[in-house]
């Protein structure tokens, strides 16, 4: 993986890098591997092969397997993509419902406060943060209650 090029043992019986893997995979009856890496999008895959005869994966890097691991690698960057574009489609409609009472609410401050709709929106942020609530729950309470009962709380935290 550190030189993103393949990586064989085409005959474990004479091969002596990794010892450990060695004793395993002669147990288990494997004679040669191989391992391809894929670099895709800061993503590494890798595809290993294994064979119970000696030498029988020289064809691996270049056949089939590469079409395979290139293919997967390739689809699961495209999965992530597409994740992360759903995530970001669904706060950004949960962004557009909750705007208008978001809107509502900085009336409201502007109106209590006499400030400006920068300085209302960050009354209103300060609030959700210091209380651990989502912006959109704070200026729903501050609409419910048409500002009223808050002007005091408003004022302190408007400086």
């Amino acid at each position: 993986m550190e030189r993103g090029e393949p990586v064989d043992a085409a005959d474990l019986l004479s091969d002596e890098r990794w010892p450990d893997y060695r004793a395993v995979a002669l147990d288990a009856g494997v004679r040669s591997s191989v391992t391809l890496p894929f670099r895709r999008s800061g993503l590494t895959v890798t595809l290993s092969l294994y064979s119970f005869r000696a030498g029988a994966l020289g064809d691996a890097p270049h056949g089939p397997a590469h079409a395979l691991g290139d293919l997967t690698a390739t689809c699961i960057v495209r999965d992530r993509s597409y994740r992360a574009a759903l995530t970001e489609l669904d706060q950004l409609g949960a962004a557009l419902r909750t705007r208008p009472v978001v809107d509502q609410a900085c009336g409201i401050v502007m109106h209590v406060l006499g400030c400006d709709a920068e300085a209302a929106f960050a009354v209103l942020r300060r609030v959700s943060q210091g209380t651990n609530r989502k912006l959109a729950e704070v200026a729903s309470a501050v609409v419910e209650k048409r500002g009223r009962g808050l002007e005091r709380e408003l004022m302190s935290l408007s400086g």
